[in-house]
């Protein structure tokens, strides 16, 4: 294969390199980015903020049906050509965005055709991809990977906000759909592959050695339906789904809500970068804890940190404390997606990755779809984010329970070693 002379013999750390900056560019679009263009987008076209980001859960809702379909897809044939795809969609959509003057075009935009490109881009193929290219190093691949939102919100919420007070929000779109097109595709295209057994290699790059086993030969190999018959999968499933609700809906309204304490754009702009900063932080520190002890000890006390962490936001007094607090929240909230991307194969192994994540994302999905609305709602209504936010508190906590009950399966219904 010609394009094996450009990369080292092993490029699985290549693929970890090309999610980061699927996460990195459209991972932001619906995060970070939508944070610093809501405001801007609110006074030019006159909608409510309820209405602009209920296109995000239009979105979700679609990224986990898409997901549904395409996890045995992915499992079978490789994240390569379905993540290629979506940066295709997600470039062409962002370009287009700048040009909407109605709400169905926005939702058809942002709504649906987001919510396909996320799927490929941001879950189901980059989780697919390292999962397979990763089992020893699983943590230190995905924690690589899912810094890439974080990096955004550290190294370019301030040039975004500067660039689109100099000249509009449209600006914004425009440059990351550039990016996916002209960067982001072409690098998927040519790094990603489906496994390193396709290229005759191992897991983390490791070396055949007959007196010892290879980590991926020991790791079980669950099917989807035979994952779901356990109770670790439906305990984790209510965990994510609790946690759910401040993990989708906090990033997009955390700068109007700075705003709304009463601080500048610029002072704002500045705590969110900070916030970005924590969440930047907590991916060698969730990695950490997840290698030591474990990723049953890291969910449960992920949640219960990031519970927490919002309710302090929520009582932080004064400018200070609320720097503090948006570190203090960031540092859990940058373990969310390591966390939730790692579970799913240290849990039940690589066999069907794609399909046991897309069937629990799918489950997830209103908690997810629903969190930036009522953030919206709950302002549009209230003219405050606090008491919503004390709900995602409490939601949090609720989850590190189940996170707690959801024990590792004892026993599994094969074993690699056992099937070759």
């Amino acid at each position: 294969m010609p394009s094996r002379r450009y990369f080292p013999r092993f490029r699985g750390w290549w693929i970890v390199g090309a999610s980061f900056l699927a996460l990195y560019l459209n991972g932001s679009s619906t995060s970070y980015l939508m944070g610093v263009l809501i405001l801007p987008m609110e006074a030019d076209l006159g909608w409510s903020r309820a209405t602009l980001l209920g296109a995000l859960t239009v979105s979700t809702f679609v990224t986990a049906g898409t997901g549904m379909v395409m996890g045995p897809f992915y499992d079978k044939h490789g994240a390569r050509v379905g993540m290629t795809l979506s940066a295709l969609t997600s470039g062409i959509v962002l370009l287009s965005l700048p040009h909407v003057t109605m709400i169905w075009q926005y939702y058809l935009l942002l709504g649906v055709g987001m919510g396909v490109a996320r799927s490929g881009l941001e879950n189901m193929g980059p989780r697919t991809a390292i999962a397979n290219w990763f089992v020893r190093r699983r943590a230190a691949a995905f924690a690589w990977y899912s810094g890439g939102r974080a990096v955004f919100g550290v190294t370019a919420v301030a040039p975004m906000a500067y660039l689109v007070s100099s000249t509009s929000w449209r600006s914004g779109w425009t440059l990351i759909g550039a990016l996916e097109l002209a960067v982001l595709m072409p690098m998927i295209w040519l790094v990603v592959r489906r496994r390193p057994e396709d290229l005759g290699q191992l897991p983390d790059g490791d070396t055949p050695r007959p007196d010892t086993q290879n980590a991926a030969l020991a790791e079980p190999e669950w099917t989807r339906a035979q994952a779901m018959r356990t109770k670790a999968f439906w305990f984790m499933v209510l965990g994510f789904a609790f946690v759910g609700f401040p993990t989708s809906g906090m990033i997009a309204n955390l700068l109007p809500y700075f705003s709304d304490e009463g601080l500048s754009l610029e002072t704002a702009s500045a705590v969110f970068s900070v916030f970005a900063f924590g969440a930047l932080m907590g991916r060698p520190i969730w990695g950490f804890v997840s290698t030591r002890l474990g990723i049953h000890p890291a969910l449960t006390l992920y949640a219960l940190v990031y519970g927490l962490s919002i309710a302090s936001m929520v009582l932080a007094f004064n400018t200070p404390t609320l720097f503090a607090a948006a570190f203090f929240v960031g540092v859990p909230t940058g373990g969310a997606a390591q966390l939730q991307a790692q579970a799913w194969p240290d849990f039940f192994g690589r066999r069907s990755v794609g399909a046991i994540t897309g069937i629990s994302t799918l489950i997830i999905m209103p908690t997810l779809a629903a969190g930036p609305l009522i953030a919206a709602i709950a302002f549009d209504q209230m003219g405050s984010y606090n008491w919503v936010f004390t709900m995602f508190a409490g939601g949090a906590i609720v989850s590190s329970a189940f996170f707690y009950l959801a024990r590792r399966p004892s026993r599994s219904p094969s074993v690699s070693s056992a099937s070759r």
